[in-house]
């Protein structure tokens, strides 16, 4: 039975990296906290208007980490998400 420090050292990196996006994901949502309902309705406009542009030039929206991943369902307990999404369907989501 081999022991393969290549993949133990990969797997630790992986963690490591999905557990700082989480961190630097919490420090965000805190942040959005603090600030004023007209920067985030500013904000939320700005990157609606980003969506739009991905839309109409028919760019693929590239895979997301499992940070991403973790952040959105922590996100999606907090508002209604289904209407909200633009690039991919629900399902997409919820697998």
């Amino acid at each position: 039975m081999g022991f393969d420090l290549r993949y133990t050292a990969i797997s630790v990196k992986l963690a490591l990296v999905t557990i700082l996006g989480l961190f630097l994901d919490l420090l965000r949502y805190l942040y959005t906290g603090l600030r004023s309902d007209t920067v985030l309705a500013a904000e939320n406009l700005f990157l609606r208007k980003q969506l739009a542009l991905y839309q109409e030039r028919h760019v693929k929206p590239r895979r997301i980490d499992a940070a991403t991943r973790i952040a959105l369902e922590f996100l999606s307990k907090h508002f209604n998400w289904r209407p909200a999404l633009v690039l991919v369907q629900p399902a997409t989501l919820v697998h």
